[in-house]
């Protein structure tokens, strides 16, 4: 990769921010010396390894090396014969230990989730005799454990018994010689036991003098009758000394045997740590994983560079299906640079095997080399050395571009042109900001429509920004260039720093003019310096705008359609249901009622003809109860059986041919007659009478019946007047329009209007509505936020965006 192009896009930096989520120096250096790889399954290994840990942190939020160190050096060390000092050994002890503890986490891994990461477990070294040996020699402060061997612990337990001794032969001698000594204590100096004695008493105290305090009134003297004690402690610790040095210079020694796995434990717990940082790294930038490819497509959606800090917008850039050349136009400060170093940013992000600030689904092309010329100079006034610099970094860049498409030229002739050209269309990606800027603008504006010809004809990816008319014009003349833009909203004279692809940017020099008040006839003089042909270039570009805008406007209010007649439809599938359901429950609650009389009825009528022959029952009385029955029986037939899915009859008519005014048809849902008294214009929907109601159905919910068969299904089933069965009515919602305009409005009118659009607004299903009270005095706009604030049916409420209204507008959400 071009060293030069990587700074210029701040790639460093990015490392530098991983790098501060490594754990320790090696997966440190390990991180900052991370560079893009051109291959692509590398690529995808990479990313697979940093998705892979992302799922390990979740799951095990606090996972990581521990206490390791990088102990490379002091394997080296031990390997050549050196011995290791016990501070050292601790630093061994703790990585040897990391390093089982990753490969024993990474071993109970699943291998079908995290292949990559079991697969890295167990190509760890563990030595865990290591871990015991040093354990057993030093402690965790680095001191030599007595445990080291059993003659240290000896010579130790003989240093303890001799030093006591000495220091109660001492304490006997404080004692004799009280008056002679400047302290009545036991001192050392020299490594050897002594008494502070008076410098005037020197020739009282017989022994060896060792030291003399600052101002001479005081000698250390070591009496004579201890010197052969601490002789022999001296002895002792020398003893302990060798010992230790031959205890070290073996364990050194086994330590060196195991060096190189040892250094593959280090190099493998670098590896792995550099993936916790990747991993860690994306979830503060809420990064998730793209899609690579090697066709030089680029899609990403609500990309952010993620060096900028603060409430960054978005941008959406796509490139490499019907073009692979973007020239991005637009004001100063309004975002060109960062669209354009994003674009290169999380391109050498994705080949690090990084995820990339983007939404899910986004794509990146794998290249071999990201060039990139990238100046932050914003003046008019550049000097020939600047532009020089420019031009240097570009004839580099191009030569680097001819280099890595000659890397593909056949070597056996006869190979097809159309083959090579397919290999050399995405190896690289070129962004040129500010492309011919800093020398006169016609010269510049030709020298880079030729190099974006240059590159064009070798189908290179590249994305540049101008301010050149002439460029604008060249990417709407060529095949497989698109024009792009940075917006500028000319009522508050200040960039969105949105990006659109397909329009390209106008220079709002005019427009900003005239919005800060400069006198129209310069204005009017302006544009006739401008030329007619700039002065088309330019209307046509507000026509565009004006057109997107529209049509933006018009997909918004489609959408909002769309939403409301889905509602719609969706209420009344399911009033539908509801219908159907309550029908049915009332049909045979009618049924199970007239049953139960019926069953009573028959029953008296049983007892009184059981006991006609025996009592006087009149014949009056028995007809009576005859009638009863029989009524009843007559009732329970004609309640009609419930809607059940029915089977295709053969024996059933039904009529083909087109629907027409008037015909009997049957209601699927409800499988009941009614007549159609009305169409939709496409015949989608029609108006159908059933009895007393009238209401709206889909086409696909009727279907055609002949008169005859109609008249047999009516005597079949006949809904009756007698029972008290009394059918739901369907009412269509009534229409309640999206936005409710109360410009001019009295402050109490609007209020109350306000309180009666909220409730049918609700009542008919609306999500969003817009309240339009302008901006004026602010009166009304106060109030009606003022009531919408603690009103039960609302459950926000925000201004407009700008370019909808802004504060001259309040868009309602309602609750649910």
């Amino acid at each position: 990769m071009h060293e030069k192009s990587l700074t210029t896009l701040e790639y460093p930096k990015i490392l530098a921010k991983v790098a501060q989520e490594a754990a320790f120096s090696a997966s440190k250096e390990l991180v900052l010396a991370l560079t893009p790889t051109p291959d692509l399954d590398e690529a995808r290994r990479r990313l697979a390894y940093t998705t892979e840990a992302i799922r390990l942190i979740d799951l095990y939020p606090d996972v990581g090396v521990r206490g390791a160190h990088d102990i490379r050096p002091l394997l080296v060390r031990s390997s050549r014969e050196g011995i290791l000092a016990p501070s050292d050994l601790v630093e061994v002890l703790e990585t040897v230990r990391s390093s089982l503890y990753v490969a024993r986490l990474l071993d109970k891994l699943e291998p079908e989730h995290y292949p990559l990461l079991h697969m890295l477990g167990s190509d760890i070294p563990q030595r865990p005799q290591i871990v015991r040996r040093i354990e057993e020699t030093v402690s965790e402060e680095g001191e030599v454990l007595d445990t080291a061997s059993p003659t240290l612990r000896k010579l130790r337990f003989d240093i303890r018994g001799a030093s006591q001794r000495l220091q109660d032969r001492l304490r006997s001698l404080v004692g004799e010689y009280g008056k002679h000594l400047q302290e009545p204590i036991i001192t050392m100096r020299n490594d050897r036991y002594v008494i502070p004695v008076r410098a005037e008493s020197r020739g009282q105290v017989r022994g060896i003098v060792h030291d003399q305090s600052s101002s001479g009134a005081t000698v250390f003297v070591e009496p004579m009758v201890v010197v052969e004690l601490n002789n022999r402690i001296r002895e002792l610790q020398v003893e302990e000394r060798r010992e230790i040095e031959r205890i070290l210079r073996v364990l050194s020694a086994e330590i060196g045997h195991e060096a190189e796995s040892l250094t593959v434990a280090v190099e493998l717990l670098a590896e792995f740590d550099t993936y916790l940082a990747k991993s860690r790294y994306a979830r503060m930038t809420s990064a998730s994983e793209p899609i690579l490819n090697a066709e030089g497509r680029i899609d990403l959606h609500n990309a952010r560079h993620p060096l900028l800090t603060g409430k960054v917008v978005p941008t959406n850039f796509y490139l490499g299906r019907e073009f692979h050349m973007v020239v991005i136009t637009g004001p100063n400060t309004g975002g060109k640079t960062v669209a354009l170093k994003t674009v290169g940013l999380l391109t050498l992000m994705a080949q690090s095997g990084m995820h990339i600030p983007a939404d899910v689904h986004s794509e990146i092309a794998v290249f071999e080399d990201v060039l990139a010329d990238i100046g932050d100079e914003q003046s008019i006034e550049q000097s020939l050395s600047t532009f020089s610099s420019h031009m240097s970094r570009i004839i580099d860049i191009l030569r680097r571009v001819e280099a890595v498409q000659q890397q593909d030229v056949p070597d056996i002739h006869g190979r097809l042109a159309e083959t090579l050209v397919k290999r050399q269309n995405h190896h690289v990606l070129v962004l040129f900001d500010e492309l011919g800027a800093g020398t006169d603008p016609s010269e510049g504006s030709a020298l880079a429509r030729a190099i974006l010809s240059y590159l064009l004809e070798r189908k290179v990816s590249t994305v540049a920004t101008t301010h050149y008319t002439e460029l604008k014009a060249f990417a709407y003349e060529q095949p497989g260039v698109v024009n792009a833009s940075v917006e500028f909203n000319v009522e508050t004279l200040s960039p969105t720093y949105k990006l659109s692809i397909g329009l390209p940017g106008r220079s709002n020099a005019l427009a900003i003019a005239t919005r800060l008040g400069l006198d129209e006839p310069i204005i009017e003089s302006s544009r006739q310096f401008l030329g007619s042909s700039g002065v088309r270039m330019e209307n046509l570009l507000e026509g565009l705008q004006s057109e997107r805008q529209a049509a933006s406007d018009e997909r918004y209010h489609l959408s909002m359609e769309r939403a409301e007649a889905e509602y719609q439809r969706k209420q009344l599938q399911e009033e539908r249901h509801r219908l159907e359901e309550e029908r049915v429950k009332i049909i045979n609650q009618a049924r199970a009622q007239a049953r139960r009389e019926l069953d009573e009825v028959q029953n008296k009528l049983a007892k009184i003809r059981a006991t006609a022959d025996r009592a006087s029952v009149s014949r009056e009385r028995l007809n009576q109860a005859r009638d009863t029955a029989r009524h009843l029986e007559d009732k329970v037939a004609l309640v009609p059986e419930p809607a059940q899915p029915r089977k295709e009859d053969p024996a059933v008519q039904r009529l083909d041919g087109p629907l027409q005014l008037g015909d009997t048809v049957r209601v699927l849902s409800f499988g009941q007659l009614a007549e159609l008294v009305g169409l939709s214009p496409d015949h989608s929907s029609a108006e159908v009478q059933m009895g007393s109601m009238r209401f709206r159905v889909d086409v696909d919910n009727i279907e055609r019946v002949s008169k005859r068969q109609a008249s047999k299904e009516r005597e079949k089933s006949v809904i009756p007047s007698a029972p008290s069965i009394v059918m739901p009515r369907y009412e269509d919602r009534p229409a309640v329009s999206m936005q409710l305009d109360m410009r001019g409005w009295r402050v109490e009118d609007a209020l109350e209007e306000l309180e009666t659009y909220l409730n049918d607004a609700t009542m008919a299903g609306l999500a969003l509505v817009r309240i339009l009270h302008g901006k004026g005095t602010g009166a009304l706009r106060s109030a009606v936020r003022q009531q919408l604030s603690h009103h039960p049916l609302v459950k926000s409420f925000n201004s407009a965006a700008p370019q909808e209204g802004g504060d001259g507008v309040t868009v309602v959400t309602l609750s649910a």
